[in-house]
C-alpha cells in the first residue's frame, strides 16, 4: 500500500522553495537523486512516495535546515532528533508536549508553540512570527502534522483530531487536508491549532530510545505515511462508509452490526477517540464533495444528488459550513 501512495505536487514545490530561493533552480540535482523536476512543476501532478521522501531529505541536506529555509535562522539538522531523545523518556503525552515546547523555545525565536488546556479539549497551537517567510503556510502545515503524528507515535495511538483551525484562508489544495488533517478544518481563524480530547494527555509513552532512533532514521517517511497501521475505530468506521454503494450513507445501527457492537458501544468508543458518527459522515461527504468539485465534470446538482442530499441548496449550505465557501466559489477558486 505504501508504494501506491502519492502526494500533491503542491507540497513538492513548497518543500523545494527554500532551496531554490537560496541556490536557484535545482533540476540537475533533482534528477541526480531520481526526482523528476518536470513532474514537480505540474500543478495537478501526484508525486510517488519514494520521490517525495528523497526530495525532503535532499532539501534538508542541502540547506542544513529542518525548517527548509522558512525562518530567519536555520534549524540545523539534528534538532528534531535531540528533542525526540529527550521527550521519549517522558511519563505521558502531556509531559511530551511540554518538554517539546521548551525545546522549540531554544531552537527558534520564529516558531512559537503552546498548549492550552483551559477549554473542554486540548489545544495545540503554532505561530510563525515571520509569516512572510512562509507565504503559502507550508511550514505551519508541516510542523502541525509532524507534531500530531510524532506524539501519537510516542504513545502508540493515532490521536483523533476533533477539529483544526488555521489563520490562512481556505487553500487551493484543500482536498489534501483529508490526509494531512483528517478532521473538520476552519480557516481565517485567530490561531493555527489542533484540538483533541484531553484523555490522550495521560496516556504513557510506549516507545524506546532505540525505536526513536529508527523512526528518525526513516524520517520523513513514517511521519508522512501512517494510515496503514491505523486501527482506530474512527478509521474503521470511515472505511466501512467508503465501501458503501449508493448515495445515502447508512445509519449507525448498520455500522454497529457490521462491527459486531451495539450502537451505544460504537458511540461511546468514538467519543473516547474525540470523534462521533455524524462527524465521520460529514467529513467523508466533505472530502467526496471536494474531489467531485475539483476532479470531475459534474454539476452542483449532480454532486448534491450523488452525496445523498435532498436538494442542491442543502448541499451548498453544508459545504459552506465545512469549508467556508459555497461549492461554486470553491470550484472557481480551484480553477
Amino acid at each position: 500500500m505504501m508504494a501506491n501512495l502519492t502526494f500533491s505536487s503542491h507540497y513538492a514545490r513548497a518543500a523545494l522553495r527554500g532551496l531554490e530561493q537560496a541556490k536557484g533552480r535545482q533540476d540537475g540535482l533533482l534528477r541526480s537523486v531520481g526526482i523528476d523536476p518536470d513532474l514537480i512543476r505540474e500543478p495537478r501532478a501526484r508525486i510517488p512516495t519514494d520521490q517525495f521522501v528523497r526530495l525532503f531529505r535532499l532539501v534538508w541536506r542541502e540547506l542544513d535546515d529542518e525548517f527548509m529555509g522558512r525562518t530567519t535562522h536555520p534549524c540545523r539538522i539534528g534538532h528534531f532528533h535531540l528533542m525526540g531523545s529527550l521527550v521519549v523518556h517522558s511519563a505521558n503525552l502531556e509531559e511530551v508536549l511540554r518538554q517539546s515546547i521548551r525545546c522549540y523555545r531554544l531552537f527558534s525565536d520564529d516558531i512559537e508553540i503552546s498548549l492550552n488546556l483551559d477549554g473542554e479539549e486540548a489545544q495545540l497551537s503554532m505561530t510563525h512570527h515571520h509569516p512572510e517567510l512562509d507565504p503559502d503556510q507550508f511550514l505551519m502545515e508541516w510542523l502541525l502534522m509532524v507534531w500530531h503524528r510524532l506524539v501519537g507515535w510516542l504513545i502508540g495511538r493515532k490521536i483523533v483530531l476533533s477539529y483544526a483551525t488555521f489563520e490562512h484562508s481556505l487553500p487551493g489544495h484543500f482536498d489534501e487536508y483529508r490526509f494531512v488533517f483528517p478532521c473538520q478544518c476552519h480557516f481565517d481563524r485567530e490561531r493555527n491549532s489542533l484540538f483533541f480530547s484531553k484523555k490522550y494527555l495521560t496516556m504513557p509513552v510506549v516507545r524506546t530510545p532505540e525505536e526513536l532512533d529508527e523512526f528518525i532514521l526513516s524520517s520523513p517517511r513514517d511521519l508522512m505515511i501512517w494510515t496503514v497501521d491505523d486501527d482506530s475505530l474512527t478509521t474503521r468506521v470511515r472505511r466501512l462508509l467508503e465501501s458503501c454503494e449508493g448515495s445515502r450513507l447508512p445509519k449507525l445501527d448498520w455500522v454497529a452490526d457490521q462491527l459486531h457492537m451495539t450502537p451505544y458501544t460504537v458511540s461511546r468508543k468514538l467519543k473516547s477517540e474525540g470523534s462521533a458518527y455524524q462527524q465521520i459522515k460529514d467529513n467523508l461527504r466533505r472530502d467526496q464533495a471536494v474531489i467531485m468539485l475539483t476532479r470531475q465534470n459534474l454539476s452542483i446538482a449532480e454532486i448534491s444528488s450523488q452525496l445523498g442530499f435532498a436538494e442542491p441548496g442543502a448541499f451548498s449550505r453544508a459545504f459552506k459550513h465545512w469549508t467556508g465557501l459555497s461549492p461554486l466559489a470553491y470550484r472557481q477558486q480551484d480553477q
